[in-house]
């Protein structure tokens, strides 16, 4: 294949995965879900704790086999996994539009979607973007990012709409609709890991011969692993849980749903610039020091919006946005950067698994917080620390071990690391 075709069909790659981004799980199903905590609990006559805890559940089955999903895909590739995932995914949505009012049934139902939709958790389409891209990695998956974005912008609108002229249970079967229609032919017709042939003249220079990474048991032992462990775990919970809650919150002050839902779209706005910028910035700056303004940017906007009124909350909302999906573009290009491709699904899936444990945790602190004090403010101030200390994580993660367009070979010795610079601009 002619290095300039091969270039093309990696760019279409990644423009079909952005496409099939925009029903990531953030926007199938935790900012949806956040808009029909009300809904629901009104008519099955539960709590706001109740309800969100059937999301932490969600998330925490999630995040109890992302790293198995993760193992599968390095083992079986796009298809076998995503395939599957997509269509029983949309099935699990149609079957909460008429479960009963049983918090057991409800929560099996939400512990089960959980599983199912990992594929949707960004892992597959990262992971493509990876092995098609290397100097415009950054870029690419920062284009991958903004199609969650945009589906976090658009999708509750379309469960808005759909809340007003049915309800919310119309509105699950709309969402496993939206899944048959626009991913599952992506994933059927478009959407694969490169041929061996077709990668060497996507980039010159670079040799895939031996795809470069640790193994997982490499990169358990290394410090930067576990520094970025805990940087993820706490962006992790404290973006969602203010984004999950956001709707009631506001509506507790008086804002109409319509509003409401129009500053959960208006974050995505600043997700969307953020990664196209972000991503932008990878491949020129130190992955690092963008982290680490991402990982800190929430903090004012906790602040504005825990104290402000309707303006406040909108600069605030935009300000939190900046940071919605973190886990998506940035993170998974530290990973590649840092730790490699070879086995990228299941060290990304370990982090994905983390991420999905603060979206467990997150959103039902949020909630518990507010039902003991009647107060969001308490859950802001210990969210907002951890950000900071997310931020200095971030910045002390040191080199790269491996950069674009660079082959680094194996340790000398078990155990020790090979420093390399952080990325140069490259043409």
């Amino acid at each position: 294949m002619a290095p300039t075709t091969a270039r093309r069909r990696a760019w279409f790659v990644v423009g079909s995965s952005t496409l099939a981004m925009t029903l990531s799980v953030n926007a199938l199903v935790l900012t949806p879900y956040g808009i029909m905590i009300k809904p629901i609990g009104d008519e099955f006559g539960w709590s706001r704790s109740t309800v969100t805890g059937a999301l932490s559940l969600f998330a925490l089955t999630a995040a109890l086999v992302m790293p198995l999903m993760g193992g599968l895909l390095d083992r079986y590739g796009f298809r076998r996994v995503v395939i599957p995932g997509v269509v029983v995914s949309a099935v699990l949505l149609g079957v909460l539009a008429v479960v009963p009012p049983s918090i057991v049934v409800w929560f099996l139902v939400m512990g089960l979607l959980g599983i199912v939709t990992t594929p949707q958790n960004g892992v597959p389409y990262y992971k493509l973007a990876s092995e098609w891209m290397d100097r415009r990695r950054g870029l690419a998956m920062g284009i991958i990012g903004t199609g969650g974005a945009i589906g976090v912008a658009l999708v509750p609108q379309y469960v808005g709409a759909l809340l007003q002229l049915v309800d919310w249970r119309f509105a699950f079967l709309g969402l496993g609709a939206l899944l048959l229609v626009v991913v599952l032919p992506l994933a059927v017709t478009v959407l694969r890991e490169p041929h061996r042939h077709e990668v060497p003249q996507l980039d010159a220079g670079h040799d895939v011969g031996d795809v470069p990474g640790m193994e997982l048991r490499e990169a358990l032992r290394h410090r930067r692993f576990w520094q970025l462990f805990v940087a993820v775990l706490l962006v992790g919970a404290a973006v969602p849980g203010v984004i999950v809650q956001m709707v009631p919150l506001l509506t507790d002050r008086g804002v109409s749903v319509g509003q409401a839902i129009g500053i959960v779209s208006l974050m995505s706005i600043a997700t969307m610039f953020g990664r196209l910028v972000g991503g932008f910035l990878l491949d020129y700056l130190h992955a690092p020091v963008v982290a680490a303004c991402v990982f800190a940017s929430p903090i004012l906007g906790f602040v504005f919006v825990a104290n402000g009124g309707l303006g406040f909350a909108v600069a605030g909302a935009l300000l939190i946005g900046t940071a919605l999906g973190a886990e998506g573009d940035l993170v998974s290009y530290m990973v590649s950067r840092y730790m490699g491709v070879r086995c990228f699904g299941q060290i990304y899936g370990i982090f994905m698994a983390v991420l999905a444990f603060g979206y467990a945790f997150g959103p039902f602190a949020f909630a518990v917080v507010y039902d003991s004090t009647g107060s969001y403010t308490p859950a802001f101030v210990a969210f907002g620390v951890g950000l900071a200390v997310s931020s200095v994580l971030a910045l002390t993660m040191g080199r790269y071990r491996y950069p674009p367009a660079a082959r680094v070979a194996p340790p000398a010795r078990e155990g020790d690391a090979v420093e390399l610079g952080p990325p140069t601009p490259s043409a």
